[in-house]
């Protein structure tokens, strides 16, 4: 149904634009407070004992998914945003203060996303020279989080990342690839700078 959805208004662009201007303002992510107060409690899935501070920035489109699991918190100042793929967040994660999530993403359990840090799951189309950027649209590719995973303060992780299990980002860095498992990353670009050796049983310089 939800396919079906989105292919009829492929196919009708002025109701589509129509229904994102009812929902949003036309020249900026925010969404109208009617939705936020009568619609986002029926499109926000939350689990018990899970916070959602209330000076938390939610940018929502009601097609999308946002999921906080068990005992996880949103700060105030994060910005989240999934208008473009959902937003999934486990148990017993915390997303700090000033933290801006741009769908779709989707973070394991017991994950820290420090202060200032920026999980960007989409890019602007620029192909066409003879259109402005910001008119040619966005398409996005998941971020995954495995379970277990810190990320240092003011980093950023771009789409189609992917952090492995037990591994860490160091603060301020940017993470343009992926992360295997049990890794220490850090740098612009991040770069390996340890690794778990489960033989040796400690952390070895890459």
């Amino acid at each position: 149904m939800k396919e079906r959805i989105k292919t009829y208004l492929q196919e009708n662009p002025k109701l589509k634009q129509f229904l994102l201007d009812l929902w949003a303002h036309p020249y900026s992510a925010r969404t109208r407070w009617w939705a936020r107060a009568f619609v986002y409690p029926f499109i926000i899935k939350r689990a018990e004992g899970s916070i959602l501070r209330r000076k938390a920035r939610l940018d929502l489109n009601f097609a999308n998914k946002l999921v906080i699991g068990r005992k996880s918190i949103i700060e105030d100042g994060a910005i989240i945003n999934n208008g473009i793929g959902d937003i999934i967040i486990g148990n017993n994660t915390m997303i700090t203060s000033r933290v801006m999530i741009l769908g779709p993403v989707n973070i394991g359990h017991n994950v820290v996303v420090g202060i200032g840090t920026q999980l960007v799951g989409l890019t602007h189309n620029y192909e066409d020279v003879d259109i402005p950027i910001n008119k040619q649209g966005v398409k996005g590719t998941q971020i995954n989080i495995s379970n277990d995973v810190w990320i240092g303060g003011n980093s950023v992780i771009l789409q189609g990342v992917s952090i492995g299990t037990h591994s860490l980002v160091g603060a301020g860095s940017v993470v343009t690839k992926d992360v295997e498992p049990y890794t220490i990353v850090a740098g612009n670009p991040a770069r390996e700078i340890k690794k778990y050796d489960f033989d040796l049983k400690e952390w070895v310089k890459v």
